[in-house]
């Protein structure tokens, strides 16, 4: 926590010291950011959690910040879709910079991790039939992207000023946000778009 309270006075942390703590926050409706995960959790290990997030489609970059250096643990995280594993006896610079480059889109992995692996080893992103969104919206989603407002969306969709309300409201829902302009960056930032 006083690591990351380092990143700014913008930065706010929440803690939770068990999975249905955790789980209270995330359904509680909080949108968060990013989520750092220890491997060791009561009543669930950090992998079934990390799936249990994709169930929910959480769509905050997940790291796991970890006192084991066991490179099998790392793998797995990043094939449960981790942005970033770090170890927790990195020098508090190190954990900033990783931090850092998993906020601005990047992954995040200790060189040795990925020896022996393929580089071709991709994070997997969300596809648009998980997150319950629809051709139409999906759609609609890629002209938001181009600044149509929805009235244009309307007249290019053929479809009716209302029924794109609809489809924009849905993709706010579906991607966790509260307007379209965060709508649109939501989706590049997961990969959608």
């Amino acid at each position: 926590r006083q690591i990351l309270l380092r990143l700014g006075n913008h930065v706010f942390v929440s803690m939770a010291d068990s999975v249905q703590q955790a789980i209270g926050l995330i359904d509680g409706g909080k949108i968060f950011d990013l989520i750092v995960l220890d491997l060791k959790l009561p009543g669930l290990d950090g992998f079934a959690f990390m799936r249990l997030l994709q169930d929910r489609f959480v769509t905050a970059p997940v790291v796991v910040v970890s006192a084991s250096q066991d490179n099998g643990k790392c793998r797995q995280a990043l094939a449960l879709g981790a942005m970033g594993y770090i170890h927790k006896s990195s020098a508090a610079k190190v954990i900033l910079d990783g931090i850092h480059q998993i906020l601005i889109g990047n992954v995040y992995y200790p060189s040795d991790c990925m020896q022996g692996l393929e580089l071709t080893t991709k994070v997997r992103q969300p596809t648009c039939e998980q997150m319950g969104i629809s051709e139409r919206q999906f759609a609609t989603l890629r002209l938001m992207e181009h600044g149509f407002s929805n009235k244009e969306i309307a007249r290019e969709m053929g479809i009716t000023e209302s029924t794109v309300k609809t489809h924009v409201s849905r993709l706010i829902a579906a991607l966790g946000v509260h307007n379209r302009t965060a709508c649109v960056l939501e989706a590049r930032r997961i990969g959608l778009l």
